[in-house]
């Protein structure tokens, strides 16, 4: 890539998987998403479409945002569980603000390898951000080859074990049941592998973490902490928001009254008392010229302040948003301090602090509590090799201008900056529900939604016309198909509520799409290619909540089909294929393998081939159980491996309705 072409990647192209691995699981933090959004984040995370996802029924990202987000449906961005707050009334801040994201991935070629990353945004993880904010990113990997001697890996475990405890603690208000559920193979196999990966980064901590959250101290307190370890006073600091107070003072309770204590004061002040910044220095100050609050009526008392605060409009870096020009509006929240002199392009002892934290009291000033602050997260690092301007010996991602947003551009004095509507926190409307999921069992006509844990509190379930469903002894009997989701309603306090939950099927697959009928060609298809999903048969499929009948899947592989082979050849090739393959299965991935295995020859338990070998009198299966046939760790049933294994195939066994026939001869 020449240096002109550079330009740094966009928010969601931070959820691309490196090359050779895959999306192992996530958690992601914010104030808003959206399923545009976390659709394509989780696409380019596990590298599934939507319809492979959807299939696959398997939870790849966790999110966490305010109450007042609408619930992200699994339907509308697959593989991502949104999850709800539990109480409103022990939320501990005054809204969730914070903008961070942990992301395991594996090898595929060499599962044991994996890799940590870790994002701090001051966007929202919505398509708004990518299309029309001016947001910045702060982004860190950790492999496992990096463990211990990697380039400051000491302080990128310190960082992954600071996002790591406000995971861990977000997990104590949110209900997290969601996560829990499904086959051993989904979600909890996945997420305990990458707290494994994290549990690895531990010992290797060292020094500070350049990522803190307000949980105890305010942001700029932390700030602060990790500035105090530099002795040199800058001489040039630039800050940004993309909010700021109110035009009243309504902690005062004096509508009307201009606020006194702006922040930015308070940050140029006392980075001036802590000798972080000269008191001659040069100060910039960037705003949404048309919605930048107080600052609106403030701007000759900032410049009156000593030293002058300069109000300049954010301009997006044009070599970053190529088409973009000055349209974006700013929201990135960032100060930036450096020392420069006459006759140099650098830009020596930087530092930068972004994050979600807006220039406010409650984004910057408090800790986090449930009336007064917000629940933030921050960055604070030493950036080397930055320059003031673009030369031709200057590579364009160490310009300063194209990092942040901070052109010195003069206000347009004939409009001047507008203060611009007052934001009013929405009420919130997605909190835990009495149940997080409903499980699915066949049944003729049907099948019945049974609800567990449901203690004493008493639920309907809503059909697509609105009406309840019948209650019967194992649940509530839904017609039809399995539907993705159902829509349930219950009373809280003598006042009904209503929330959508997902449903999980027989396989532990979670608002999974319909499982097609398919013949054993197409099973062993499926088969071949794992670990890998196979390849999804829905690409067409319309996302319809009540669900599809089964079909049967003509194979879609050219070559795939002998039609002279007999269903006893057919067979013998399928279980010879499958026996050579779980041979090799690492030990890490059994539990996978044979979660696949259920699902995919359940999917063949119609097709013409199983009921032709049924009508012989035979079990054909039988060979998969003898040591030979199986992995080392899984010969026999005395090891969780062997006796795993044992229990599937017995379910198989009795799926296809050979259980009980006589084995082939010469086998178990």
């Amino acid at each position: 890539m020449s240096n002109k072409d550079w330009r740094p990647p966009s928010l969601a192209q931070h959820f691309d998987a490196p090359d050779g691995y895959q999306g192992e699981f996530g958690w992601v933090c914010g104030f808003s998403a959206d399923a545009a959004f976390m659709d394509d984040a989780a696409e380019r995370f596990t590298r599934l479409p939507a319809a492979q996802r959807a299939h696959q029924g398997q939870i790849a990202l966790a999110l966490y945002l305010d109450p007042t987000n609408p619930q992200v449906r699994l339907q509308d961005a697959p593989g991502t569980a949104h999850l709800p707050l539990r109480d409103l009334g022990h939320k501990r801040f005054r809204l969730l603000h914070a903008k961070v994201a942990l992301l395991g991935f594996r090898n595929r070629e060499q599962p044991a390898r994996w890799r940590l990353r870790l994002l701090v945004s001051t966007g929202n993880w919505t398509r708004q951000t990518l299309e029309e904010s001016l947001d910045l990113t702060w982004c860190i990997e950790i492999a496992k080859e990096d463990l211990p001697l990697g380039d400051g890996v000491g302080q990128g475990c310190a960082d992954i074990q600071a996002a790591w405890s406000l995971f861990q603690w977000l997990d104590t208000l949110f209900d997290t049941r969601l996560l829990e559920v499904g086959n051993d193979a989904g979600a909890k196999l996945a997420r305990n592998r990458v707290k494994s990966w994290i549990d690895q980064c531990k010992p290797h901590v060292a020094g500070i973490a350049r990522l803190f959250d307000n949980r105890k101290k305010s942001l700029f307190e932390e700030v602060k902490q990790r500035l105090s370890v530099s002795t040199v006073a800058r001489n040039y600091l630039a800050m940004g928001s993309g909010f700021y107070e109110a035009d009243t003072d309504d902690r005062a309770h004096s509508p009307g009254k201009i606020v006194k204590d702006l922040v930015p004061e308070k940050i140029v002040k006392d980075l001036i008392d802590k000798r972080i910044l000269t008191k001659s220095a040069d100060v910039d100050l960037f705003v949404n010229p048309y919605a930048c609050q107080a600052i609106a009526k403030s701007v000759k008392r900032l410049e009156r302040h000593a030293p002058s605060i300069v109000v300049r409009p954010a301009v997006a870096p044009e070599i970053v948003f190529k088409n973009a020009g000055s349209s974006r509006s700013l929201h990135a929240k960032f100060l930036f301090g450096a020392n420069w002199r006459e006759g140099s392009n650098v830009c020596s002892s930087t530092w930068i602090y972004l994050g979600s934290g807006n220039l406010t009291h409650a984004g910057f000033l408090q800790p986090a509590s449930q009336t007064r602050g917000n629940l933030e997260v921050g960055v604070v690092f030493f950036p080397e090799e930055v320059y003031w301007e673009r030369n031709r010996s200057v590579p364009e991602g160490g310009v300063v201008t194209n990092l942040l947003p901070i052109l010195q551009t003069d206000l347009a004095e004939n409009n001047g900056p507008k203060s611009g509507d007052e934001w009013i926190p929405p009420e919130a409307v997605f909190l835990s529900a009495p149940v997080s999921h409903l499980k699915w069992h066949q049944a003729d006509g049907g099948g019945h939604l049974s609800a567990p844990d449901l203690g004493n509190v008493e639920i309907d379930v809503i059909t697509p016309q609105g009406e309840s469903c019948t209650r019967t002894e194992a649940g509530f009997f839904w017609p039809g198909s399995p539907p993705r989701s159902v829509s349930i309603r219950w009373k809280n306090n003598d006042k009904a509520s209503e929330a959508e939950v997902p449903v999980v099927d027989e396989y532990g697959r979670i608002a999974a799409t319909i499982l097609m009928t398919i013949d054993l060609e197409e099973a062993w298809w499926q088969l071949a290619e794992f670990p890998l999903p196979p390849e999804s048969e829905l690409e067409s499929e319309e996302d319809d909540s009540e669900g599809r009948g089964d079909a049967v899947i003509e194979p879609h592989r050219s070559g795939a089909v002998d039609t002279h082979r007999t269903p006893i050849r057919q067979m013998m090739q399928l279980i010879e294929n499958i026996a050579a393959r779980q041979t090799e299965v690492e030990k890490l991935d059994w539990i996978l393998w044979c979660t696949r295995l259920e699902q995919t020859l359940g999917q063949a338990k119609e097709s013409r081939t199983v009921k032709d070998f049924a009508s012989l009198g035979l079990n054909p299966l039988s060979p998969l159980w003898i040591h030979h046939f199986r992995p080392s760790y899984a010969e026999t049933g005395t090891t969780p491996e062997g006796a795993l294994y044992e229990e599937i195939l017995g379910r198989i066994e009795s799926a296809w309705n050979v259980k009980d026939l006589p084995r082939i001869e010469g086998f178990p």
